[in-house]
């Protein structure tokens, strides 16, 4: 009785804790007024090579790909148009190896990196060649109490944190220069709630997120002075689906779609 007791508790134990990270889950997606675009669109896909016949469609369209996530099963991608950048490209890499292989290569051949993102057992790098960016190194650690350490010798430098992504166990940061931002910060929390609120106080001292990040339970943030984006919003919702309205009721208003993340 005793065993069975337990079994059972132990089964009420796993559906609580599932039911509970149901109900945090989240997509969000961040608006910017002050982007440069002219006109946006988004797709999604639940396999990458539907993703990629997406990408082609959008680009015989005119559109440049703008953001791309890889979430809950979903791909997705945010295409604009008046991006400073023509002629993207994608390619992808299976492990940390195979990317270090792909960014000299295409670094030799005078394309940088303009996003990048791992979901589904690989990475997939945006390229462009009118970038603006004059220079850039990727970066890799295990331990996220190792980051801010390399975030600051990076700084230091003279780059800019513009990415980073949990994935295979290990942070990938992509630093750059020809940014054109004068300040950089970026913060973190385990609860969006308190994300949020830092990110309200960060707007208030002039700073606009230009990377939203969820990677092993934690929201991330990179902020910047003079990103050129101006007044800045948001959406949260538990399916992807219920931001349909929300994002047409903001370009309505002159915003755009800067970034997108999924999390808990």
């Amino acid at each position: 009785m005793r065993l069975k007791n337990l079994l059972f508790s132990s089964i009420l134990f796993v559906l609580f804790s599932i039911s509970a990270q149901s109900a945090n889950h989240k997509w969000v997606a961040f608006f910017s007024k002050g982007t440069g675009y002219t006109a946006q669109a988004y797709d999604t896909r639940g396999a990458w090579r539907d993703f990629l016949t997406v990408i082609k469609s959008r680009k015989n369209l005119g559109y440049e790909i703008t953001s791309i996530t890889h979430g809950a099963g979903l791909w997705i991608g945010v295409f604009s148009k008046g991006t400073k950048y023509k002629n993207s490209y994608i390619k992808t890499a299976k492990n940390w190896k195979a990317l270090t292989k792909l960014y000299k290569s295409e670094k030799s051949e005078g394309s940088k990196i303009i996003n990048m993102e791992y979901g589904d057992g690989k990475w997939v790098v945006i390229f462009a060649k009118e970038s603006g960016y004059t220079k850039q190194t990727i970066t890799q650690v295990r331990r996220w109490e190792n980051i801010d350490m390399m975030v600051r010798d990076k700084w230091e430098a003279g780059y800019d944190l513009i990415n980073i992504k949990h994935g295979k166990g290990y942070w990938t940061a992509l630093f750059t220069k020809g940014t054109g931002f004068t300040n950089q910060i970026f913060t973190n929390s385990k609860k969006f709630h308190k994300f949020m609120e830092a990110t309200n106080k960060k707007w208030k001292d002039d700073y606009r997120l230009t990377k939203l990040e969820h990677g092993y339970g934690r929201w991330i943030g990179i902020f910047a002075k003079n990103s050129h984006y101006q007044k800045q919003g948001y959406i949260s919702a538990r399916d992807w689906s219920d931001f349909n309205d929300e994002i047409k009721q903001r370009w309505a208003n002159g915003y755009y779609v800067t970034d997108i993340a999924e999390g808990w």
